[in-house]
C-alpha cells in the first residue's frame, strides 16, 4: 500500500515557499530591469519610424513627383476656369480653387512643423520615462 502522507506534505512544503529577507529589493531591480527595456525599445522603434519616415520623404521628393503633381494641378486650374469661367454663379468657386494652388507650399511647411512637433514631444517623453 502507497503511504499518501510523505506526498501530501511534500506538496504543502513545496507550495508554501519561504519569504527571502531581500526579496522587495530584487523584485525592484527586476522591476527597472523590464521598464529600462521597453524605454530602449520605444526609442529604438521611434528613432527607425523617424528614419523611415525621412527616407520616404526624400526618396518623394527625389521622384519629382510633387513637380508633376504641381504641374497637373495648374493644368486642371486652366480647364477648370475655361468650364466653369462661363457660369457667372461659378466665379468664386473658380477663384476658390485658383487660391488652392498657393496653399500646397504652405501645407508641407506645415507638414514638417507637426513632425518636429511630434519628435520634441517624443523626446520630452523618452527624457521623463529614463
Amino acid at each position: 500500500m502507497v503511504d499518501r502522507s510523505f506526498e501530501m506534505e511534500l506538496d504543502r512544503q513545496f507550495s508554501d515557499a519561504p519569504i527571502l529577507p531581500d526579496s522587495d529589493l530584487f523584485a525592484g531591480r527586476v522591476t527597472d530591469r523590464l521598464e529600462r527595456g521597453w524605454t530602449f525599445r520605444r526609442l529604438l522603434i521611434g528613432g527607425l519610424g523617424v528614419a523611415g519616415g525621412l527616407i520616404g520623404g526624400g526618396q518623394l521628393l527625389g521622384s519629382g513627383l510633387l513637380s508633376r503633381l504641381g504641374s497637373f494641378t495648374a493644368q486642371s486650374d486652366t480647364l477648370v476656369k475655361m468650364g466653369v469661367a462661363q457660369l457667372p454663379a461659378a466665379r468664386g468657386l473658380t477663384d476658390l480653387l485658383s487660391a488652392s494652388s498657393n496653399l500646397d507650399s504652405q501645407v508641407l511647411w506645415m507638414s514638417a512643423a507637426l513632425a518636429a512637433l511630434a519628435v520634441g514631444l517624443f523626446v520630452t517623453r523618452a527624457i521623463r520615462e529614463i
